[in-house]
């Protein structure tokens, strides 16, 4: 298990502040900036933002939420990895701000269950995919997941139903450690039929949330997951995806961060369709064999794909 700062330690408490802040609209911009722009003055950044209310016409300042917040976790087994960690620079969050700062969609922190100071090392790929997964798409999950663990590589997926709980099982069935990034609170699993594979996960490996404990899941937290799917993963593997599936959302986050993207061209059926969206349009590569994944591990993405992805 990770050792954590204490909850008493200031600039703890600082980031804590600054990731519940990063979660209230009328704070968020100003959060990013305080963040990116001056790390060391984190603290003076976390008064002024947690003292603002929580929400217009709330008792409870942002703060008092944070406080809350660390608490919590400590009491479901989390704590907060923040960029003072020597392991974030590893986890390639960083990757998600631009150069020039016109785009800032880098997390402010994120909790965790587990531990990530190996993942941080690791050659990790991201498995993602249809939740209504074909028995085909379900065969081919399990395989190439399964041969990718044994070679050493570590696994990254959502925890979703269909191709993403596959390939947890995958690592899990062989004892090695994968990594879940969810879309709720970090100590409420999404969807709660898998709840044995997060306990599971955290375990071994670790469990990733932006949202602090009992934070529910939202639409657009589904979508925002994508991205750190992708920032943390070397490439991006797709066995199968409809064409609209969340899916191609995270193809194009790994497209913008140079990530490989591999697919499985479709054989039959909608389940596959969006995998041969992706590689007519030139968003993916497809793949046939183990042999090719591990080749286009050494690789980088084209940064620039022929056409917009779309959600």
């Amino acid at each position: 298990m990770h050792t954590v700062a204490p909850v008493s330690d200031t600039r703890l408490r600082a980031w804590a502040v600054l990731a519940r802040a990063a979660l209230t609209p009328t704070t968020a911009a100003r959060v990013v900036v305080a963040t990116r722009a001056v790390a060391p003055d984190i603290e003076d950044a976390a008064d002024r933002i947690g003292a603002l209310a929580a929400e217009p016409g709330s008792r409870a300042s942002i703060a008092e939420l944070a406080d809350r917040d660390l608490d919590r976790a400590d009491r479901a087994g989390a704590w907060l990895l923040t960029p003072d960690d020597p392991a974030w620079t590893g986890l390639g969050f960083d990757d998600l701000d631009s150069r020039d700062s016109r785009s800032l969609d880098a997390p402010v922190a994120v909790w965790v269950r587990g531990t990530v100071e190996a993942v941080s090392v690791l050659t990790r790929v991201g498995i993602v995919g249809a939740r209504a997964v074909s028995p085909r798409g379900a065969a081919i999950t399990g395989q190439i997941a399964g041969e990718l663990v044994e070679r050493g590589v570590h696994i990254v997926s959502g925890g979703a139903y269909g191709v993403d709980v596959i390939a947890h099982r995958a690592a899990l069935d062989r004892g090695v450690a994968t990594t879940l990034v969810s879309a709720a609170g970090i100590d409420r699993p999404y969807p709660t039929a898998h709840l044995e594979v997060f306990d599971a996960v955290a375990q071994t490996g670790a469990v990733i949330a932006e949202y602090p404990p009992r934070d529910g899941v939202e639409p657009s937290r589904l979508l925002a997951r994508n991205r750190l799917v992708a920032a943390m993963s070397r490439q991006v593997m797709i066995p199968e995806a409809g064409v609209r599936s969340g899916t191609l959302s995270t193809a194009r986050w790994a497209r913008r961060l140079h990530r490989p993207v591999l697919a499985v061209p479709a054989d039959f059926g909608a389940a596959a369709r969006g995998c041969d969206l992706l590689i007519g349009e030139g968003h993916a590569r497809p793949v046939h064999s183990l042999t090719e994944v591990l080749t286009a591990l050494g690789e980088t993405a084209e940064p620039e794909p022929r056409h917009p992805l779309t959600d």
